[in-house]
């Protein structure tokens, strides 16, 4: 699974001279589709080149053009059902193929750098994450990552007789009602201190997974710190289970928690009160991440801003007339997405990123300072 520090390495390149092809491409699960994969890649190339103005059509290298649409050709059918991200240069050295967690749409890119907006919210919406598959007698708990299932603990707590036998009027019925209770309380305690010694990171969302009264009960016994990790629940026979079945029921559950996050997110940002730092419009958000003042920058998944930026300081502005530095003589160069270089900035900065899906605006931000943005 690619990592923030391999999506920071890209982010840290930049060709002087020849452009970045940056492409996402789904790659079917049938192999009869495959036919026009290469193909496709070329168009969507050369469409995003001819899509930048001021970009010069020799930027272009026509040997990464045809290494993309190889890789394509070749290695598709190892990235069966999953979006493919490739990133070509030659001038930088650069060919990276990676298959991504999750679907995405279609996009290619040419700019200075790789864009790496689409790969930055594939991490975003695919963490790693905990399962704990239980019912009154046995617990089982996995960690879970994009091509990796580890079990991580597993448990089983002591028997109790059968029910079959229950002795005068039901007293010893009672009792061996009264006995289970009690083991599978005891047992739900011990899987909730395993479930502490485990977690390597307190924000790793957690997943629950087994018969709904039983996964009900346990979930009434979490501490606040675990309790407030979980992302949901699913139903599950454990004497059925295995670390695949698991894993496919919890993806959805996984889904569903990742879209709620984000639009929980826009809610609190929407609703925040006047005098609060943050800031809903673009324009704003350009000045801020200027300033190094974000905190909490949130784009539009499915936008794309053209502008430009300052080679020197780094400026960012709307429009192709570098109009975002206070310099007028410095360089500037065309952008295909202020989105991308905005979020790339804010991690820079030490802010965090996240993209959401149809929000009302292009960017927002919650700051660390109020920043006035210029006229």
């Amino acid at each position: 699974m690619i990592s923030r520090t391999d999506a920071d390495k890209l982010r840290g390149l930049r060709s002087p001279d020849s452009a970045v092809l940056s492409l996402y491409l789904t790659v079917p699960v049938d192999l009869a589709e495959h036919r026009g994969l290469a193909t496709r890649a070329r168009e969507l190339i050369k469409a995003a080149a001819a899509d930048v103005p001021g970009l010069a059509a020799d930027r272009v290298r026509e040997q990464d053009l045809e290494a993309v649409a190889q890789a394509v050709a070749v290695h598709s059918h190892d990235w069966l059902g999953h979006t493919t991200a490739i990133f070509a240069c030659g001038e930088l050295g650069l060919f990276e193929a990676i298959p991504l967690p999750g679907f995405l749409g279609d996009r290619a890119v040419v700019a200075a750098r790789p864009y790496t907006r689409p790969l930055l919210a594939a991490i975003q919406r695919n963490p790693a994450y905990r399962v704990a598959v239980l019912d009154t007698k046995h617990a089982w708990v996995l960690a879970i990552g994009d091509s990796e299932i580890e079990t991580l603990a597993e448990r089983t707590g002591e028997g109790v007789p059968s029910t079959g036998f229950s002795g005068w009027y039901g007293l010893e019925a009672y009792r061996i009602q009264q006995r289970i209770m009690r083991l599978s309380r005891q047992h739900f305690r011990e899987t909730i201190a395993m479930l502490e010694r485990s977690a390597d990171d307190g924000r790793q969302p957690l997943v629950l997974g087994g018969h709904e009264d039983e996964v009900k009960r346990f979930q009434s016994l979490l501490p606040p710190p675990v309790r407030d990790s979980v992302a949901g629940c699913f139903s599950v026979d454990l004497q059925t289970a295995t670390p695949g079945r698991v894993r496919e029921l919890a993806t959805p559950v996984m889904a569903r928690w990742a879209a709620e996050s984000e639009a929980r997110l826009v809610d609190e940002l929407l609703s925040d009160p006047p005098d609060t730092a943050v800031t809903t419009d673009l324009a704003g958000c350009l000045a801020a991440v200027r300033s190094r003042a974000v905190s909490h920058l949130v784009v539009d998944d499915d936008q794309m801003v053209p502008g430009c930026a300052c080679d020197d300081c780094g400026a960012l502005s709307l429009g192709t007339s570098g109009g975002g530095c206070a310099d007028p003589g410095h360089a500037f160069r065309i952008v295909p997405d202020l989105l991308d270089e905005l979020a790339s900035q804010a991690l820079d900065g030490g802010g965090q990123v996240t993209s959401v899906r149809n929000p009302p605006f292009a960017a927002a931000a919650r700051l660390r300072f109020p920043v006035t943005a210029p006229a």
